[in-house]
């Protein structure tokens, strides 16, 4: 399915919907839109060991978004990020090769009703397995009651980050992406949800999910599954279950993710992934990989505290990493934040010490 063919269903609902004073309806609704964005300052600095050179990078991100008000049913949304890097510790840490400065990475038009709702062009996506910005056609379903069913596909895909490089819209395969995730909410805290992906000629993956969560308590169980179309590829799995708990303001999540003994997780990370709960988390995907995770974040007033430890042992080997993060909400617009990163690597030149410094001012 091409993108443009949609266009013809668009235009039909357009049509539809079209009012005898369509200019002034059209002019409203360019005004009553809504503008949002955010400017920021970042930062890191990575001290590695052995003979590796340390690294880091200095940069400013700024971000603009634009979504018109509702014009019978209809809306239009456009947003750009503009990145530069203002100092390197070495030639290339902030990055190499040919990437763009600036970036439309949202460029869509929208329908909704009580039923459904249906997108069409560059939109942010966030499901299991299809994160960051992509060049779809997205519906969701809402006419089942306590059930979202969404159907989508994707021919790009994007990432837009205020903390590295932009990366431009690459293909999703020769035939982009499709996907199909329901979810039921029709027990309280409790949400059931199943998921098909297809990425032709690549792999199709599949998995179902289970989250329960109360005041106090919560617990997920997942598992998805790819089955591999390249010759030569093996088929990947992956199993993560997790444990929360909040007691007088301090939460802890303590998890467990395995994955396939000779395949991996597959080619699941094609068009993005929510899995890995680590900062680097280098080795979570990595063939035949048990990572157990200890999380622990307390919240006082504006500041945040969080703190998580994370062991993976893949085939014969193992690394150890640390995460520590702070954030301060200065006021409700402007936001500072810091994260310091520790990896133990079976190789001990592969060991090194993060921290990143984070300014954002929203509006």
């Amino acid at each position: 399915m091409k993108l443009r063919f949609s266009l013809a269903v668009i235009g039909c609902l357009v049509a539809s919907s079209l009012s005898a004073d369509v200019s002034t309806d059209i002019k409203n609704t360019f005004a009553e839109g809504s503008v949002s964005g955010d400017i920021v300052l970042y930062g890191e600095q990575q001290n590695n060991s052995g003979a590796n050179k340390n690294a880091g990078f200095t940069m400013g991100s700024v971000g603009l978004g634009y979504q018109t008000g509702d014009f019978h049913g209809f809306k239009a949304a456009a947003g750009f990020r503009a990145n530069h890097d203002f100092t390197e510790v070495e030639d290339g840490d902030y990055g190499t090769g040919n990437y763009p400065t600036a970036l439309m990475h949202t460029a869509n038009i929208s329908y909704a009703n009580d039923y459904f709702s249906l997108t069409l062009g560059r939109q942010e996506v966030d499901l299991e397995w299809m994160g960051d910005f992509h060049e779809a056609l997205v519906g969701v379903i809402t006419s089942i009651p306590d059930t979202t069913i969404v159907l989508g596909h994707s021919q790009r895909k994007a990432t837009a980050d205020f903390d590295a490089v932009l990366e431009s819209f690459e293909d999703l395969g020769e035939h982009g992406a499709n996907v199909l995730d329901v979810k039921y909410e029709g027990v309280k805290g409790l949400v059931l949800n199943g998921y098909y992906y297809n990425v032709k000629d690549i792999a199709d993956f599949y998995g179902a999910k289970v989250d329960y969560d109360t005041d106090m308590f919560g617990v997920t169980a997942h598992y998805a599954n790819s089955s591999e179309k390249v010759t030569g590829t093996d088929d990947g799995s992956i199993i993560h279950t997790e444990l929360r708990g909040n007691f007088s303001g301090v939460g802890l999540n303590l998890g467990y993710i395995t994955t396939d003994k000779d395949g991996a997780i597959g080619s699941m990370e094609t068009a993005g992934d929510n899995i890995n709960p680590l900062e680097d988390g280098n080795q979570v995907y990595a063939t035949d990989a048990d990572t157990i995770y200890l999380g622990v974040g307390y919240e006082l007033d504006k500041l945040a505290l969080n703190a998580m430890y994370g062991r993976t042992k893949y085939s014969s080997d193992k690394e150890n990493e640390i995460n520590v993060a702070a954030e301060y909400g200065v006021t409700d617009e402007f936001v500072l934040g810091a994260i310091f990163v520790n990896v133990d690597a079976q190789n001990g030149d592969d060991d090194y010490n993060k921290f990143t410094f984070t300014a954002n001012y929203t509006f």
